[in-house]
Order: C-alpha cells, then sequence, then structure tokens
C-alpha cells in the first residue's frame, strides 16, 4: 500500500473513531428521545470526549503516523485538535444551561450528584489542559514539568469522563453505546500503555553511550553517541530523535533533536543549543553518560521524485542541523543535484558547521549564502535577513522545480513561508521543521 493511500485510511479511520458515538446514536435503538437542544450537546459532547481521548494517538509516536506523515504537521494538527475538543466539551454544559438554567443547581461542586460532579472534574481538566498548552510559553512553564502536568490531566480527564458517562447511565444503556465507549476508552489505553511502558521499555534495551562532545558555537554542542551492546538504529538524512539524557526511558525527561551528521551511520550526532535546564546538561557529559534514542521519525527523503531538480535549503541558528544530515548524505552518494543553501544568524560567532560547510562545498554542487543581523566590517553574504529578494537574486530560473527544507525559530519560518508565497512556490514543494515540538 501506497503512503498516500495509508494516509487517507488512516485519516478515515481517526474521522470514524471520533464519530463513532455518533454513527451508533443514529444507527442503533437507543432511548427516548429528548429536546433537540439536549440532544444535540450531548453528540457534541461525545465528539469532543472522543477527539480529546484520541490525542494520546498522534503524541504516542506510532510508526505509522510516523511513516506516513510529517511530524511537525501532526504536532500542528494535534494541537488544534485538542483545542476545538474542549471548544465541544464546553458547549454540551453551555447548551443544557441556555435551554434549561435549572440546570444550574449541577455546577455547584457540594451538592451535585456524582456524576455531575465527575463531569465536572473532567471538564475543569481538558481546560487546564487547554489553557496551559496554548499559554505554555508566556507562562513560562518548562517543557518537562508541562509534558507531565499534560499526562497527568490528560489521564484524570479520560477516567471522570467516563465515570459521567457510565453514570448518567442514559445512552449508555444501550448495549450499542456501550460498546462503542468500551472501544473509544480501550484505544485511549492502550495508545497510554504503548507510550508509557512498551515503547520505552523497547528504547531502554537499546542505549547509547556518549562517544564525544564538540563544541559548534558560544551555546552550541555536537553530541556523538555509540550504540552500547548494539547495531544501532539506521536513520534517514534529517530524521529526528526524542533523546533521554541520563535519565531513563519511562520519564518524561526527553526532548526532540534532528540527527545532524550522514545517514545510516553507527555513530549518530546530535546537535544542540543550550537554552533550558535539559538541554544545559549536554557540555557536562562524558563518555559514561548514557542517553537514550527513541528514534528515528519523519518521512523525509532525498530519493523522492520531487526532489529530483535539485535543493534549496534555508536554516536558522541551529536549525542547520538536519540540513547538516542532508548536505552530508548527499555528499557521500557524490550526489550531483545543484543545492541552495540559505544560512541566517545574527552574528559571524553564530554560524555553526563553517569548517564543514566550506568542505562540502568542494565536494558538492552547492551554492552557499550566509546571512547575518549583525554582520562584522568586510563580511561579504547578506547583511540583514534573509528576503524573497535575496532569494529571487539567488535562486535559478526553474527555482519552483526544486525541493524547499526550511528549519529555524518559529519567526523565521513565518518569514519564510511569506517569502515562498513571494517567489511562487507551490506549497507542496516546502518541508518545514520546526524544532520547536511542543
Amino acid at each position: 500500500m501506497s503512503k498516500r493511500a495509508k494516509g487517507i485510511l488512516g485519516i478515515a479511520v481517526y474521522v470514524a473513531l471520533i464519530l463513532l458515538p455518533v454513527l451508533v446514536m443514529l444507527a442503533f435503538p437507543m432511548p427516548k428521545q429528548r429536546s433537540f437542544w439536549r440532544e444535540l450537546s450531548v453528540a457534541l459532547g461525545f465528539v469532543g470526549l472522543a477527539m480529546a481521548g484520541l490525542q494520546f494517538l498522534p503524541t504516542a509516536r506510532i510508526r505509522f503516523f510516523a511513516d506516513v506523515f510529517d511530524l511537525d504537521r501532526v504536532y500542528v494538527i494535534h494541537h488544534r485538535l485538542s483545542v476545538l475538543s474542549v471548544f465541544l466539551v464546553l458547549l454540551h454544559p453551555v447548551i443544557l444551561l441556555v435551554h434549561n438554567p435549572y440546570t444550574l443547581y449541577l455546577l455547584n461542586p457540594f451538592r451535585a450528584p456524582w456524576q455531575a460532579q465527575a463531569g465536572l472534574i473532567g471538564l475543569a481538566g481538558l481546560l487546564l489542559i487547554g489553557i496551559t498548552s496554548v499559554l505554555r510559553r508566556q507562562v513560562k512553564l518548562g517543557y518537562t514539568f508541562w509534558h507531565a502536568l499534560h499526562l497527568v490531566l490528560a489521564l484524570a480527564i479520560a477516567v471522570f469522563a467516563l465515570i459521567h458517562l457510565f453514570e448518567v447511565n442514559y445512552y449508555l444503556s444501550s448495549p450499542a453505546m456501550t460498546a462503542a465507549w468500551i472501544t473509544e476508552a480501550a484505544i485511549w489505553g492502550g495508545a497510554v500503555v504503548y507510550l508509557r511502558l512498551i515503547k520505552p521499555w523497547t528504547v531502554k534495551r537499546r542505549p547509547y553511550r556518549v562517544d564525544r562532545i564538540q563544541r559548534e558555537t558560544a551555546d552550541a554542542w555536537s553530541l556523538y553517541l555509540r550504540p552500547e551492546g548494539h547495531e544501532g538504529l539506521a536513520f534517514d538524512a534529517a530524521q529526528v530523535a526524542w533523546l533521554n539524557i541520563e535519565s531513563s526511558p519511562f520519564s518524561s525527561h526527553r526532548n526532540p533533536f534532528s540527527v545532524s551528521n550522514a545517514a545510516h551511520r553507527r555513530v549518530l550526532r546530535f546537535s544542540i543549543q543550550v537554552v533550558g535546564d535539559f538541554t544545559s546538561r549536554v557540555p557536562t557529559l562524558d563518555q559514561s553518560s548514557t542517553v537514550y534514542v527513541d528514534g528515528p521519525y519523519g518521512r523525509f527523503s532525498l530519493d523522492d521524485a520531487i526532489r529530483e531538480k535539485g535543493f534549496v535549503l534555508i536554516a536558522g541558528g541551529i536549525g542547520a542541523a538536519p540540513v547538516m544530515s542532508i548536505l552530508h548524505t548527499l555528499a557521500e552518494r557524490r550526489d550531483r543535484r545543484p543545492v541552495y543553501l540559505f544560512y541566517g544568524n545574527s552574528t559571524a560567532e553564530d554560524i555553526a558547521f563553517k569548517g564543514e560547510l566550506d568542505e562540502l562545498e568542494n565536494t558538492l554542487d552547492l551554492r552557499i549564502t550566509y546571512a547575518l543581523a549583525e554582520p562584522p566590517e568586510g563580511f561579504a553574504g547578506v547583511k540583514g535577513f534573509i528576503t524573497a529578494e535575496v532569494m529571487d537574486r539567488e535562486l535559478p530560473e526553474n527555482r519552483a522545480r526544486l525541493c524547499y527544507f526550511i528549519c529555524g525559530p518559529l519567526g523565521m519560518i513565518e518569514a519564510m513561508k511569506a517569502n515562498l508565497r513571494s517567489l511562487g512556490i507551490p506549497a507542496h514543494r516546502a518541508v518545514i521543521e520546526e524544532y520547536e515540538m511542543a
């Protein structure tokens, strides 16, 4: 089965699972129907809850999703569906209150019946998970703490929402509806077991040791890892892995990073900028340090037909890490497709991999355009930012037939999207990697 067919099948199953409770409502004998607004509130609540529960699936890093869908796109859709699920579930009590204000007593946590209290707890958890996800950076929640909180809240939502459903026991008095929600709960539980038990167990059996650490810039380091007691993992160019640095893979202390050396190497290189508690440990590691690698993920391939005419690689800061993987892999293959690299930084000291890039210019059909916001005297590159005018000047006439790969800070990515639109580059020609995954 082709990746496209797998993608269509996966989306169809996902949508069917979200709509399953409502489809059962329509297709099977149910208790006596009540007012339209009450039935609508229940249907919206069912869809919202099913959608919220199924958010366990994209975060479980299941191989099917990783091989078929772009990892960044999966996370973007995950975030959007999570917000939509909060809205739909919230509509359930809102519509009930507007339709029948006497149900306001159900919001009293001290006097409401247990099934209503369970629903309120689940709703509160869902609101909290939505708020902390959307505003994580604004309220300065650390990634590790947020990830652990996210999981605890998600489990609490699932438990109390199901208690609410089964205790109310109106539609669930139907065997078909009971079977539908047992199916939903089994899928949620299976995803959690896979994410928190099965996957960490398989990762723990394949540890890596630090081979060496190399400084790239003042605040960026390359971490070289060698497999310990196994043959290692087969990575493709620019793929991503989650790393547990000196912590158990069963913990939440992990972050995603792109491989930055050539594909299919036994020793893996991850180039990491020190920006927080997790990454600050990288410079302190030595050859006794253990790192667990969960990967590879990402479906970018140098061999796709769309990349036949060549590449335009656009990087900002340490976003050059997956770009280096692409370039080194092309060099090892003696690939002669043209490559245009636009590499933006603040200062000359922030340029990572400068020596490697100089060598790759002699090996590949590679043309590099450096851009610095604060250039030194005598700098021969672009003084400022990578603009559409700069790209227009450096790219060939067949630019719309090249493959574009973008990785860097979120602000730069948005600017590059605008550049591509102004240059008339079709959206399907661009692969965008946002290295801030959560």
